[in-house]
């Protein structure tokens, strides 16, 4: 999902059985065939023949085979309704704000004890500096996380908003570049959540870090589930 400026990013919904798509997974019902009453010829019997003598002979037991059977057919499609859920996107874990913020602290430590000796850090040749992605890199970085995770939190966060830090799911309300899950959780970062994207990426991989240990385990859960 991308939004240029202030544009909000809507996550579009694709016909397939489960795809996710910047950050939303839908599931699509395959066809229920079972609702669909068979042909004239074959709904009183397995045969004509039995057809024609269920309903000549005994008109009553045809009648209550045909109800037994809808009625079964009725409760099959309504205990697959209830079944039918859309599955979480986004950052949708569980993690305590106080581990959120033992990450950051810890960032915090290895940042200061890098200071001295910093050097400019290189970005890939297809990262502009000037845009979230560049941010997204040097701070990925600063969070311990080696160069070649790069590619998986690149992934994860293209598929899930384009890097776009106004990004909101439509559907489940999952915002910012990371897609938190409900968006208030990256309150804990700053009170700008909504539209600093520092913020946004800070709380994000604090989130990967506590709860997967590293973008890559982070892309792999994704890959399987829809969300991580």
């Amino acid at each position: 999902m991308r939004g240029p400026g202030g544009l909000r990013a809507v996550v579009p919904l694709l016909a397939a059985s489960a795809l996710t798509a910047g950050g939303c997974t839908v599931d699509v019902e395959p066809l229920d065939t079972s609702t669909i009453g068979p042909s004239a010829g074959a709904s009183a019997g397995p045969s004509a023949g039995s057809a024609t003598e269920s309903s000549t002979g005994s008109s009553g037991t045809a009648t209550a085979g045909s109800s037994t059977g809808a009625t079964a057919r009725t409760e099959g499609s309504r205990a697959r309704d209830g079944q039918r859920k859309e599955r979480r996107t986004g950052a949708a874990g569980k993690v305590p704000d106080a581990v959120i913020l033992e990450e950051l602290r810890r960032t915090a430590e290895r940042i200061a004890q890098r200071l001295p000796s910093a050097t400019p850090t290189v970005l890939p040749t297809d990262v502009d500096a000037s845009t979230n992605r560049g941010l997204g890199y040097r701070l990925m970085l600063d969070f311990g996380f080696e160069e070649a995770q790069w590619r998986y939190l690149d992934a994860l966060w293209r598929r899930e908003s384009g890097w776009n830090h106004l990004a909101e799911n439509p559907r489940s309300g999952a915002y910012g570049i990371p897609q938190s899950l409900p968006a208030t959780k990256m309150a804990v970062v700053g009170d700008d959540w909504r539209t600093n994207p520092e913020t946004q990426i800070r709380w994000g991989l604090a989130y990967i870090a506590a709860r997967y240990g590293s973008p890559q385990a982070a892309w792999a859960h994704s890959e399987r589930t829809g969300w991580y």
